[in-house]
């Protein structure tokens, strides 16, 4: 057994353990909250959050009185409060009224460190990813300002500075690795919102906006770019970027319509070259990205309606991918007559959620149109992408979730199989996740498993964490990742990337 797997194999251990420790201590609890009352005031307890699902969980809540015995379940009506997007979510009079003053900040910063203790000795000449693999300062504030007529202004900026490289040695580092890596300096969000009638409200400027079910997996998720310079470090919810867009949003029963215009072009953030997780041991081609503007404008439409106990949801969207492929030029710089291109997508999907007792069950369905590859030159082809899943909260304070996906390629050519395509016709990912809360849920512990493959057999990654809540505005987390490799190229690349992290954060 591989060290990876012999660590990985104790933390679960450790999860399991915690559960065993808090059934046996559930009789002693409940004596304690008994007597509570009789010498001291109630004291505040604080609420469950499930912080660790991936996204649309943590949004405003907009919870209604259930309207079914299924859903008087505490738990249950926690998992619901994510139905409904933030930003999708219309304000009513019975909303909390705003602070007197007409401005208000808060934010976060974190300090977070991770250990390689898988890689080799380097050969001579290349950056040594042993040992300290980041020691980083990072700090996210934010701006609220109030604005007559019930609109306001929300601005957020992102700064960090990494000193592992300092610690280490500059010098062993690519530049282009440094330059996206060791520090960053940018706007993040930056909107302006409010009501123009009683029906009718509109958003204006850089935004998150978040489609689709699923916590793990992305099928009509497709608005917003993804931060892929370490992937399977965070979870989905924390890497997302936010693009400029214009969102209008008309409601009309238990029904929301959205249409959005997005100017702004912004692709994934990949791995850098001199990364420990670039694929490849050349330097990356031209991209052909296409310009801001009209003349590139992406749009999209949604139409949502939440129930008692499920919501449904209809999409379409004409975007560029995220992530380029590649096609043919005419040679002019050594780059074997190739370059990054991005394709223009068009997307029609529906998603949706079905409550019954303690179980969340949810799904996706999608066709894509659009994809080019390499060996086709100008053809284009259209995947069928369809997710299921569930959520299970009949524990005590334990959460399960399981989701799946399936993408078919149609007319499929032998001739994508082979580099640079290196594309199959059914791909898939399964992903499980565990979530226990104890202490009062002052610790948080969490297990997650994304298997790739129709049958596992492209790779997996595998992050267990256990999190620690003294306070409120107070968390400290430690975690182990695996790369557990596969016929898939990446994952084949990223194997010895396993590591220890840790991050301590202050919410103010």
């Amino acid at each position: 057994m591989s060290t990876a797997s012999l660590l990985l194999w104790v933390v679960i251990g450790v999860l399991a353990s915690g559960n065993l420790s808090q059934a046996q201590q559930t009789s002693s609890d409940n004596l304690d909250e008994l007597m509570q009352g009789f010498d001291d005031p109630a004291s505040d307890v604080p609420a469950t959050e499930l912080d660790e699902l991936m996204q649309g969980f943590e949004d405003d809540p907009n919870s209604a009185a259930p309207a079914q015995p299924a859903l008087d379940n505490p738990e249950m009506q926690e998992l619901l409060e994510g139905f409904e997007d933030s930003s999708d979510t219309k304000k009513s009079a019975a909303s909390p009224t705003k602070p007197s003053r007409w401005w208000d900040w808060g934010g976060y910063m974190t300090l977070s460190s991770s250990y390689n203790y898988q890689h080799q000795s380097p050969p001579p000449g290349e950056a040594d990813f042993r040992g300290l693999s980041r020691f980083r300062y990072k700090i996210q504030p934010e701006l609220k300002v109030d604005l007559p007529h019930q609109w306001d202004i929300f601005v957020s900026a992102n700064a960090f500075y990494d000193a592992a490289f300092s610690f280490n040695g500059r010098r062993q580092y690519r530049s282009s690795y440094l330059k996206k890596y060791e520090r960053e300096l940018e706007l993040r969000d930056l909107y302006v919102q409010g009501s123009l009638n009683a029906q009718w409200d509109i958003k204006i400027g850089r935004q998150i906006v978040v489609w689709g079910k699923s916590d793990t997996i992305r099928v009509v998720d497709v608005l917003n770019p993804l931060d892929f310079r370490e992937p399977g470090m965070v979870d989905i919810e924390d890497l997302r970027l936010p693009v400029t867009m214009v969102k209008a949003d008309y409601y009309f029963n238990e029904w929301n319509f959205s249409t959005l215009l997005i100017p702004e072009i912004r692709g994934d953030k990949l791995p850098a070259y001199g990364s420990d997780f670039y694929p490849s041991p050349f330097p990356p081609l031209h991209k052909d990205r296409p310009n801001n503007g009209l003349d590139n404008l992406e749009y999209a439409v949604a139409l949502s309606g939440i129930f008692s106990g499920w919501d449904l949801s209809f999409h379409y969207a004409s975007v560029y991918e995220d992530q380029p492929h590649l096609k043919k030029r005419p040679s002019a710089n050594n780059d074997n007559g190739m370059e990054q291109a991005f394709s223009r997508l068009t997307l029609l999907g529906t998603a949706a959620n079905f409550a019954i007792g303690n179980w969340l069950i949810k799904g996706e369905l999608a066709v894509i149109r659009g994809f080019q590859f390499f060996a086709t030159d100008e053809a284009t082809f259209s995947r069928n992408d369809i997710m299921l899943g569930f959520d299970y909260s009949g524990f005590t304070d334990t959460t399960l979730s399981l989701e799946g996906v399936l993408r078919h390629l149609n007319n499929f050519t032998d001739a994508l199989s082979n580099l640079p395509d290196d594309t199959e016709q059914d791909s898939g990912q399964l992903a499980f996740r565990y979530t226990g809360n104890f202490q009062r849920e002052t610790l948080q512990t969490v297990f997650l498993a994304s298997i790739f493959g129709t049958k596992g057999e492209q790779g997996a990654i595998y992050r267990a964490s256990i999190k620690y809540i003294p306070k409120d505005a107070f968390s400290m987390t430690a975690g182990i990742i695996v790369y557990a490799s596969g016929e898939n190229r990446l994952l084949k690349q990223i194997a010895d990337n396993d590591r220890f992290f840790g991050e301590i954060r202050y919410d103010f």
